[in-house]
């Protein structure tokens, strides 16, 4: 008897040690996540306070704004926005029309090229995909830049947005290599039945590939369009003063308070770059889903 009390005993003193333990454990790991946590939602707060400032000084008149930099703005101070649109909005206008011009004859190029590598049975296609499309790719694009210079440039196209379309129209590397992952990736026997019922390849190009890739399409634009949209520099080459783009014009958009008093009119200033955020964040909240899914597709087959 005494014997077996005292293995109850210990097991009573060994499972209450182990609960101890558990215990301390999971304090620690409680008191570790929210250490965590903590850190990050610090960061993200500092990571917004630029653009809440921005925010807010975009709301303020500029008087206001030097008088008490972190004021509020109580009453919003909507004219600011009203400047800006009346200066910006041309080059907003040529920025999309570029992008416009230069994504649809891109898309329309790529997923050509990319299901001729994916689905027609051409002698050395691989050679070709491996040396034109993946070479191409890890060439830094910085090295292209005097080179597409001098041909733009004898060309004519210098000066133009029709240069500046077919410029960014040029780089077909990386959506040929999306377009055609995914199109490898569909299940060959789709393609095999349509050429069984008599469709020719363009037909299968159009009726089945085409609809089955909107998402990589769609993800194509929207890089695409960040691509166009955020250059500063090609277009800085490309163009003159009287053609710019969003950013160019972001870049010099410098109002002034008025002419006798020569210190940035920070309202208007501020007000220029929250409407310049404005596209892309719009683009990406429609497209969102889209280009989820197709950053997504073709990673796995079947």
């Amino acid at each position: 008897m005494a014997d077996t009390s005292a293995r109850i005993l210990t097991r009573r003193a060994l499972a209450r040690t182990e609960e101890r333990v558990r215990t301390r454990a999971l304090a620690k790991r409680r008191i570790s996540g929210v250490v965590q946590y903590g850190v990050l939602v610090t960061l993200l707060m500092l990571m917004f306070v630029p653009l809440l400032l921005m925010l807010s000084m975009s709301l303020r008149r500029t008087t206001l704004i030097y008088a008490n930099f972190w004021g509020l703005p109580i009453p919003p101070y909507f004219r600011n926005y009203a400047i800006t649109l009346l200066d910006l909005w041309m080059p907003l206008v040529r920025t999309i029309w570029v992008y416009l011009m230069s994504t649809s004859t891109k898309l329309v190029t790529a997923a050509l090229a990319a299901y001729a590598f994916a689905r027609l049975h051409l002698w050395g296609r691989e050679v070709l995909f491996y040396l034109f499309v993946l070479l191409v790719m890890m060439i830094p694009g910085v090295i292209t830049l005097s080179p597409s210079y001098v041909l733009m440039t004898r060309l004519g196209l210098k000066g133009s947005l029709w240069g500046l379309a077919i410029s960014y129209f040029s780089g077909q590397a990386f959506p040929v290599f999306l377009l055609t992952t995914f199109f490898q990736a569909q299940p060959a026997e789709m393609f095999e039945a349509a050429r069984v019922d008599g469709a020719s390849e363009w037909q299968s190009l159009w009726s089945i590939a085409m609809p089955v890739a909107r998402p990589i399409l769609v993800t194509i634009a929207i890089m695409n369009f960040m691509g166009v949209y955020d250059d500063l520099i090609w277009p800085s080459l490309m163009l003159k003063n009287t053609n710019k783009t969003m950013m160019l014009a972001l870049m010099n958009y410098n109002p002034r308070v008025s002419e006798q008093i020569n210190r940035p009119d920070l309202g208007p200033m501020t007000a220029g770059y929250v409407f310049g955020c404005i596209p892309p964040l719009i683009l990406f909240i429609v497209g969102m889903r889209y280009y989820v899914a197709g950053l997504t597709s073709g990673a796995i087959k079947g």
